[in-house]
This record gives C-alpha cells, structure tokens and sequence, in this order.
C-alpha cells in the first residue's frame, strides 16, 4: 500500500526540519538549482544518468571539494523529498573520485612558535592588544572565527586570579569544548578584559578596540578574520593574504601534533569528530619533518655502529689476518709479493689492490 501524501510532505518536512536553519536554506537552494536544470533538459527521472550529467556537464566548472558538498545536499534532499538514494549510485560516486585524484585544496597557512611569540612580545598593546588576546585564544583553545566572535563574559572564569578556564558551549560539531590559559597569556586577557566599559550592553566578550580603548560596539567575524593577516604583515611574512580566520585552528593542531600528541589528544582539543578531518588540519612542518628524519637516522645508526676507518687499525687488520706470506725479495712474482721502493715507502701488492705505507 502507498503512503498518503499528506503523511509523506510530514515527514519530509521533518526531515529537512533536522537541519540547522543556515544549512537548511543552503541545502534547499541546491535541491533548487538541480531541479531547474532538470527541467531545462527535459529530464524527469531521478536516475544516475541525470545526477551523472548535471555533475558532468554543469558543475564542471567547479572544485572536487566542492561538487562533494553539492553531492551531500542533494543526498540529503533528494533522500527527503523523492525518497531516492543517491548514494547507491556507483558510477556517480567513481566520478567524484576521478576528479579528487591529484587535487590539493588550498589551506590557511600556520604560524610557528617563534612566530607567535615575536608578535606578542614585540607589537605594542596600544595598537595590537585585541588581536593579541584573539591570537592567544584562538591558538590555545583551536578555534573557529565564529566561536572567538560568539565568546561571552559569561564563558570565561577566573580561578584563584592566575588561570582563566573558557567554555565554548556552542561549536559546529555541536561538541562543547574548554580550555585554559595561565601565565603571561592570562596577564594579557586580564588587561583587555579591564578595558570594557561598564555600561557596555553586550554580553559578548569582545569589543572594538582602538588606541588604548574599548567602545560598546562588539566585533564582528569579520573583523576576527583579519587579525592572522595582521599577524602576517608585522612579521612580514610572504603571501600574507593567505593566512585567513582558519588559520588560527590549523596552527593549533599543528603545534599540538609537533610537541607529539596523538591522533585522540587532537581530536578532542579541536572537537573533531573525524580523523581525517582532524588530520587534514594538521601542516607538515619542517619541525615535524626533522623529527622524523632523526628519528630514522637514529635507528639507522643505531642498528649499524660505523666501523673505525683509522690508517693503524687498518694496517693492523691486514697483517693480523695473513692473507699471504711477505718476501723481501724486489724482483716481481706471480704471487703477491711486497717490494721495498725507497727506505721511506712500502708498497703492498694484493690480488684486488695496492696499499701504499710511507714512514716519515
């Protein structure tokens, strides 16, 4: 028996219902888009010949990572609204991956530790205080542009004046993550967090800053966005354009997988689900490069001491083991002999080669 339509549009509508309302307009949009395009071609089937000529044909135009997203949505919404499973479509999927072989996705660059710790010890607090304290948060607690942004007073507790503990309760992975800052990195936090005025009406941490002072107008992701880029322009690093919002998180992970953390240490200071995610991340540094490196040439050499290649030693060894018996004689033979050129030289004639010893 069929299912009345009026009972199939509820449960569509509650499954799109399980996405966010940002996802939920994203996704409807692309369920859109391919729905025009089907009907601009006369298509009225939902079958893998269709899906594989919009991708083909359509979306040629686009990055691998990013017809992945678009095969995502229209999976989830194609699944809701046609009850089609897309996902069992191979040839579509075997495209996908053709196109994903040899692709690099361009990634924010990361900042090395004495990177980090020149701009904080160098810049002056009048100028560069908020993006100073943004850095230290973003780096030590891996996070989003949106989550620096989103911070509340109410998110920071101090314990016993010399450690703040923050709480992210909101995050994309749905996963509420804390972390902690002490030391120098606390006195800094301190001090900007003593700039807000009194009579500021958001509850939101950070507030503009200009010249010593803070205002009551709150900070935008935007805004947050460009601070690793003035990072990059007082360190006047190359291709500073490229180090973007994201650049923040990646460089938390890559320090935290340089000092030697593993894979389950990442992921839970991130709030990664997925070791591949959390991975892709990760930069391979020089550092991280060079602790491999020697890790190797460590075995190596440990497994295989190098002999000595001393002159006596050498000398040592050929006569201990009396390969052939001397004749003082000068004239040649068929067998190996040893010739007296001058008082001062001796030459040893083997088989395979000729050892030269001069005395002085």
């Amino acid at each position: 028996m069929s299912t009345p339509k009026h009972l199939t549009e509820k449960a569509v509508a509650i499954s799109l219902d399980l996405l966010s309302t940002k996802s939920k307009e994203k996704y409807l949009s692309c369920y859109d888009k391919f729905v025009k395009w089907k009907e601009a071609e006369g298509a009225t089937s939902w079958s893998e010949d269709v899906l594989l000529s919009y991708f083909a044909e359509e979306l040629s135009k686009y990055a691998p990572t990013t017809m992945w997203s678009i095969y995502s949505m229209l999976k989830t919404t194609i699944s809701s609204k046609q009850n089609v499973d897309i996902s069992k479509y191979c040839r579509l999927q075997a495209f996908l991956k053709k196109k994903r072989i040899g692709f690099a996705s361009k990634k924010s660059k990361v900042f090395s530790p004495t990177e980090i710790n020149k701009f904080l010890r160098e810049t002056p607090d009048r100028e560069y205080l908020l993006v100073k304290v943004v850095a230290i948060l973003g780096v030590l607690g891996a996070c989003r542009g949106a989550e620096l942004c989103d911070m509340a007073v109410a998110d920071f507790e101090d314990l016993e004046k010399k450690l703040l503990k923050i709480t992210i309760p909101t995050t994309k992975s749905h996963i509420s993550r804390t972390f902690t800052v002490e030391g120098e990195y606390y006195e800094i936090i301190k001090k900007y967090a003593s700039l807000r005025p009194k009579n500021a009406e958001s509850s939101r941490f950070f507030l503009n800053y200009q010249k010593g002072k803070c205002t009551k107008q709150v900070i935008g992701k935007n805004k947050v966005a460009t601070c690793p880029k003035q990072i990059a322009e007082f360190l006047n690093l190359t291709n500073s354009g490229e180090y973007t919002g994201h650049s923040f998180r990646r460089t938390s992970a890559t320090l935290l997988a340089d000092s030697g953390a593993d894979t389950t240490t990442i992921k839970r200071h991130g709030g990664w689900k997925s070791t591949t995610v959390a991975e892709g991340y990760i930069q391979d540094s020089t550092s991280n490069k060079r602790k491999i490196s020697n890790q190797i040439t460590k075995c190596i050499d440990e497994s295989s001491p190098r002999p000595s290649l001393d002159h006596m030693a050498l000398e040592k060894k050929i006569r201990s083991e009396n390969f052939v018996s001397f004749s003082t004689k000068t004239e040649e033979s068929n067998l190996t002999t040893k010739e007296t050129v001058t008082s001062k030289q001796t030459v040893y004639n083997f088989q395979n080669c000729t050892i030269n010893t001069i005395n002085f």
